[in-house]
């Protein structure tokens, strides 16, 4: 099996996992796992030698790559984050991947599921998926959110309390990870589409917003430099990035606005907004200030999977 005659997204996941250092035997384990016959390690084999890196040679686990010192030698950047995934995860420390989500193609087939990629802004990097949840999916979660709403709460960054407050006047709750089948199976295609382990993941909150509700400009990471987040931050790190799932298409209102881009996102039903914000050095990208606008007409749905630098752990999990 020729590494040329391979699918361009194939290819790209197998250049990456080379350049960055990445061992034959774990990059075989990954791609077997995802259903490829064992003829592909030719493919691979291929690739590793055109980029001068020996199969035999005994390397660490990967990590995030840092811009100044990238290779020149090389010719797909690590720390472009092009997300690649084949199937199952592949095993890569998707760490590395956090920073940005840049896909390659208008399509992404994710097994159960073909999305689209509507929109992608690179700075700050926000990307808008359509087709991500069924309306199956989405009528499930309201359906069984609706019983356990209660008024949403912010983290307050100097006491490390959880404060209820006018800049948040929507109502939710949230499942455990694997929770059910329904939750297990919208994690699982969340993981093959960013490439990020299910164990980075907060656990699935859904929000509901009533005619006026909104959430003021806030940022989704916490500010380590502010004593109250100490607690949140010991739960796995610092959040990385936020997919954002709209589970119904909102009559007026309701947008995720990105004041400091002039980004203002509409709710559509079924659609998927991801957007990062942080990397494992802890650089963090105040471009992401963002709003939930106030509802004008209708109600607004949405599902919100927030990241982790680090696996999530927590009682709640």
């Amino acid at each position: 099996m020729e590494f040329a005659k391979l699918q361009p997204d194939l290819q790209q996941w197998i250049r990456d996992a080379v350049t960055n250092g990445q061992q034959l035997s774990v990059m075989m384990d990954a791609l077997l796992k995802a259903g490829y016959q064992p003829a592909i390690s030719q493919a691979v084999e291929q690739c590793i030698a055109d980029y001068g890196i020996s199969s035999q040679r005994p390397v660490s686990p990967l990590t995030p790559s840092n811009d100044s010192h990238t290779s020149k030698s090389r010719t797909s950047d690590s720390s472009s984050g092009e997300s690649r995934t084949i199937g199952t995860n592949p095993q890569v420390d998707a760490g590395s991947r956090f920073r940005f989500f840049n896909p390659a193609k208008n399509g992404i087939d994710l097994g159960d599921r073909q999305v689209e990629i509507l929109l992608a802004l690179k700075h700050p990097n926000v990307v808008l998926i359509g087709n991500l949840l069924s309306d199956a999916e989405c009528d499930g979660l309201i359906a069984m959110s609706r019983s356990q709403l209660t008024p949403s709460r912010v983290v307050n960054s100097e006491r490390g309390t959880y404060d209820l407050g006018q800049a948040r006047t929507s109502a939710g709750t949230y499942f455990k990870r694997a929770e059910n089948p329904l939750i297990a199976g919208i994690e699982s295609r969340i993981s093959r589409l960013l490439g990020v382990p299910e164990s980075r993941g907060e656990p699935l909150q859904i929000l509901h917003y009533q005619a006026g509700a909104e959430y003021r400009p806030h940022y989704d990471f916490f500010n380590p430099e502010r004593p109250g987040n100490k607690g949140v931050l010991s739960m796995g790190g610092q959040r990385v990035g936020t997919l954002i799932m709209y589970l119904n298409s909102v009559e007026a209102g309701g947008s995720t606005v990105f004041p400091r881009v002039g980004l203002d996102v509409l709710p559509k039903k079924g659609c998927g907004l991801f957007f990062s914000y942080a990397n494992e050095q802890g650089d963090l990208d105040h471009q992401t200030l963002h709003a939930g606008s106030p509802v004008i007409s209708g109600e607004k749905w949405i599902a919100t999977k927030w990241l982790r630098v680090h696996d999530y752990v927590s009682s709640s999990t």
